[in-house]
């Protein structure tokens, strides 16, 4: 891996054996399940530690039935889409990064996907351990290669200037000016967001008067907006266990009474559209 920097000086880090150093002797190990830490301890305090084991756990289960699959799947088509318009070859060396990649369902779908037609390199960060773990987990159990995972802060990212040709976040937080650094100058980056009735079927359940996503802000420093695709489905969670997954991935998880919880949960199935958009920038 020739793109990571020393999160302590910003030095090159080089990897010699199952250590990462730079000149200074700033020194990172790889730990035995594949990952390495390059988080700060203080980066913690300007963060959050990043999602729990448990809610990885529900994640990851509701993610494998399947759901979401539209949505990776055009992401994998939105992104071979513009490397072919970038003129990129089957030989080319394509260097991808999944920023807030989590348990690695959109990471390791996609690189295994890019590795069809394209020599792929792929980077997933996180600042979840618990994420970053399972993430290395899945990969080693698919014996999917050239995919490295690092625990590290989207807002300090341990890569170099420059480093990548495509560029994914989902549904997280990000930083116009760090993100920027890290990309090429043709590559291009996507952010993922709920568009306006995303999970509505959960919201009217839960509240009388429901309102509608609102877009974020679409314009990002230093970034020009390409391309703006709309993915909208109609999903049946078929049991509380499907529905109660699905709710932990929501915000409104952590501000429903347990009351309200509980409605929800006990219902024998729930009709939900999921909608999402893609922003696409250069």
């Amino acid at each position: 891996m020739e793109l990571l920097k020393c999160p302590v000086c910003n030095l090159k880090l080089n990897r010699n054996l199952n250590t990462y150093k730079c000149e200074k002797n700033h020194s990172y190990d790889i730990s035995s399940k594949g990952y390495v830490n390059l988080l700060l301890a203080n980066q913690h305090h300007s963060f959050n530690s990043g999602d729990s084991k448990e809610s990885i756990i529900s994640r990851t289960r509701f993610l494998d039935l399947g759901y979401y699959h539209i949505l990776r799947k055009t992401i994998f088509d939105t992104i071979v889409k513009y490397l072919k318009e970038n003129n990129c070859s089957f030989m080319d060396e394509i260097n991808f990064c999944d920023l807030a990649c989590g348990e690695g369902y959109y990471t390791n779908y996609i690189h295994q996907e890019l590795s069809n037609e394209y020599k792929v390199n792929t980077v997933g960060v996180d600042i979840s351990k618990a994420a970053i773990i399972e993430a290395c987990n899945r990969k080693r159990a698919n014996k999917i290669e050239n995919v490295d995972y690092f625990i590290g802060n989207l807002m300090n990212l341990p890569f170099l200037d420059n480093s990548f040709d495509v560029m994914l976040n989902c549904f997280a937080p990000m930083d116009d000016k760090e993100f920027n650094r890290v990309l090429k100058d043709n590559g291009i980056y996507i952010r993922v967001l709920p568009d306006a009735n995303h999970l509505l079927g959960i919201k009217k359940q839960l509240y009388e008067n429901v309102i509608l996503n609102v877009m974020k802000e679409k314009e990002l420093n230093g970034f020009t907006l390409i391309d703006e695709i709309h993915i909208e489905d109609d999903i049946r969670l078929k049991n509380s266990t499907e529905i109660l997954d699905l709710f932990k991935m929501t915000p409104y998880y952590y501000k429903t009474s347990l009351e309200a919880t509980n409605k929800l949960i006990n219902l024998p199935y729930l009709d939900t559209p999921i909608s999402f958009v893609l922003l696409v920038y250069k």
